[in-house]
């Protein structure tokens, strides 16, 4: 998303929100969908109307991310020159996103998001992280340069396979957020979910954690509808499956075997399965 909703994810609010440390993702997600909802604020001029909510449950407080948007055009003509069929930008994908990086072990890199009705209006809540030190624009913008390259790279290429997995058309550097201890999260996924069979580029499927790419291989028809099926159409899911076998068809080509991982998929620590299509952006 644009520049405002980086700049209100980087918000430090740890004056009056319990460390995220503190809370299991049950505990998030709980929180998210029963808290009672106690200030809102506009984040700023975003196309979105992208807001921030303040959340109480008597005992702790909160701050989470709460998007409405929920638009199709049959054609969509971007500032940037893009055009896109059957564009949709909606709250929805915000939650699909959270439910499949569950369903694949990338909960520690993307936050809880769940659906609610917030004064009147259907939506999402998504967890505000803590601790953040800069988005990637920044670091970028300021040349800066991360203490471990390896786990970097590990890091960017696990963001590329996701992306490519769900076909987001919005990954800019200020929805990718770097912590204090250079742990990456992925924001922002309301542009995503198309229903393309195809890779929006293939180039960018570079290497892949082992049990990350375990866990891909296992998506089934069955299993993401009954997760993700409130908020995508059949021909979303239909994309997504066509999109996995390509970025599986990548990495097997790519003449490695990954060893079989027992672990979730720690881009940080893990080995990985390298493409041969070397290093895309």
């Amino acid at each position: 998303m644009r520049k405002v909703l980086a700049s209100l994810l980087i918000t430090a609010l740890a004056a009056v929100c319990a460390d995220d440390s503190k809370w299991s993702i049950p505990d998030q997600e709980k929180f998210l969908k029963t808290a009672r909802v106690v200030e809102i604020s506009d984040a700023g001029k975003g196309y979105t109307k992208s807001q921030k909510a303040m959340l109480d449950d008597g005992k702790r407080k909160h701050m989470a991310h709460l998007q409405t948007v929920d638009r199709y055009k049959a054609e969509f003509h971007g500032t940037d020159g893009s055009f896109e069929k059957d564009f949709k930008d909606s709250w929805k994908f915000n939650v699909a996103g959270w439910r499949l990086a569950k369903m694949i072990g990338l909960s520690a890199m993307v936050p809880p998001s769940v659906p609610r009705v917030v004064e009147g209006k259907p939506g999402s809540l998504t967890w505000w992280i803590d601790g953040i030190k800069m988005d990637e624009q920044y670091r970028r913008d300021n040349k800066i340069e991360p203490p471990d390259k390896d786990r970097w790279r590990r890091q960017m290429a696990t963001i590329r396979v996701f992306d490519q997995l769900i076909h987001n058309m919005d990954r800019n550097q200020e929805n990718i957020l770097i912590a204090e201890d250079w742990h990456v999260w992925m924001i922002d996924h309301t542009r995503a979910f198309r229903k393309a069979a195809t890779l929006r580029n293939a180039k960018a499927i570079t290497e892949c954690d082992p049990a990350l790419l375990k866990a891909i291989k296992r998506l089934n028809e069955r299993d993401l509808t009954r997760e993700i099926g409130e908020f995508v159409t059949p021909e979303e899911i239909a994309g997504l499956l066509a999109r996995r076998d390509l970025i599986v068809e990548i990495l097997e080509k790519s003449g490695t075997n990954p060893a079989v991982s027992r672990r979730a998929p720690n881009p940080s620590r893990s080995s990985v399965t390298r493409s041969a299509s070397g290093n895309a952006p």
